[in-house]
């Protein structure tokens, strides 16, 4: 029993390095975000951004090691987004899913109604008149499309993520509706201008030029974000518990130009030398060709292979070990021209 209990906590700590780095780095997206000054500049892109990272929190929290990462990198994807939309003042709307076809229990959960208001919401300036509260419902309900499409939904979640893009939906909604009715400027584009009486004749001011004002510039430090998958001992095959890890990367990488990804191959400690650089650069390589066999071009894409180096965990536990046998990706976003 004792050994039991060392066992567990091993797999635990193992569990929580993975899962805690991937919600730290979506953290710094978000942070990088705010300092551009996106919660004022992009409020839209910024609350879909927080929404995906508070949302990779809650996946951790529930041990979808596998979500929890997906939803980091849409975080960092979005703060892309939102940096990018803070220094060239416009924003323009992000995909949702299609909802899933729901199963036994959850068809009481209305996801097509939720559908059905964020697609108004979004055919009738909703970003512009509830920006923050469009955000926000999208994350959430993105968060329940990937609930609902699992084999076995966690009911808790479904419920949770739910009822917070039902919430946050139906306000957008409300606040919509205000703006439509009261022709109010976010909806219609067009300032209402009040005559006011012409001021008295005074002197000309003395006219003061002012500096031209400099145009911001992207911020040249790369935003970065990790990713990781695992193998088994001794393969360099992508098992399958990670494939919606590696459509998240190609998705970010279709919709950003401005990124590449670097990945790095890495083994455990067993084994020569010469054939573990081998074969940490075998998956890397395995890595790269499903994201070339998706679309993603072979110039934006970097790969290594470092072998037994550079470990993340011990080597005297099986769990240590399956962590250091991985694959990461180092998304980059790179400075526009």
């Amino acid at each position: 029993m004792r050994w039991l209990g060392i066992i567990l906590v091993a797999i635990g700590l193992s569990f929580a390095f993975r899962v805690t780095q991937g919600i730290d780095e979506a953290q710094r997206a978000v942070v990088k975000a705010f300092q551009v000054g996106a919660r004022d500049k992009a409020p839209y892109l910024y609350a879909k951004t927080k929404g995906y990272k508070e949302i990779s929190a809650i996946l951790a929290s529930e041990a979808d090691d596998v979500g929890s990462k997906v939803f980091a990198i849409r975080t960092m994807n979005l703060a892309s987004k939102a940096i990018t939309a803070a220094f060239v003042g416009a924003e323009e709307l992000t995909p949702i899913e299609a909802p899933p076809k729901v199963r036994g229990e959850f068809q009481l959960v209305d996801i097509e109604e939720i559908r059905d208001r964020l697609e108004f919401l979004r055919n009738n300036r909703g970003m512009n008149c509830s920006p923050k509260e469009l955000g926000r419902a999208e994350a959430f309900y993105d968060a329940l499309v990937y609930e609902l499409s699992k084999e076995e939904p966690n009911s808790a979640l479904v419920l949770r993520f739910y009822n917070e893009a039902n919430t946050v939906s139906r306000i957008a909604e409300s606040k919509l509706k205000v703006a439509m009715e009261n022709e109010l400027e976010c909806y219609t584009g067009v300032k209402k201008v009040v005559e006011a009486p012409p001021p008295p004749p005074e002197k000309p001011p003395k006219v003061v030029e002012k500096p031209k004002e400099k145009k911001p510039k992207l911020v040249e430090e790369p935003l970065k974000i990790t990713a990781r998958i695992h193998f088994d001992f001794d393969k360099y095959n992508i098992k399958r518990e990670y494939i919606p890890i590696l459509n998240e990367v190609v998705k970010t990488l279709k919709e950003n130009p401005f990124v590449k990804v670097r990945i790095e191959g890495y083994t455990d400690i067993i084994g020569p030398k010469e054939y573990n650089v081998r074969l940490a650069y075998k998956r890397a390589m395995s890595v790269k060709n499903y994201l070339v066999k998706h679309g993603i071009p072979e110039e934006k894409i970097e790969i290594v292979g470092f072998g037994k180096e550079r470990f993340i965990a011990t080597n005297e536990t099986s769990i240590g070990r399956l962590t250091n046998r991985r694959v990461e990706f180092i998304v980059i976003r790179i400075q526009e021209e």
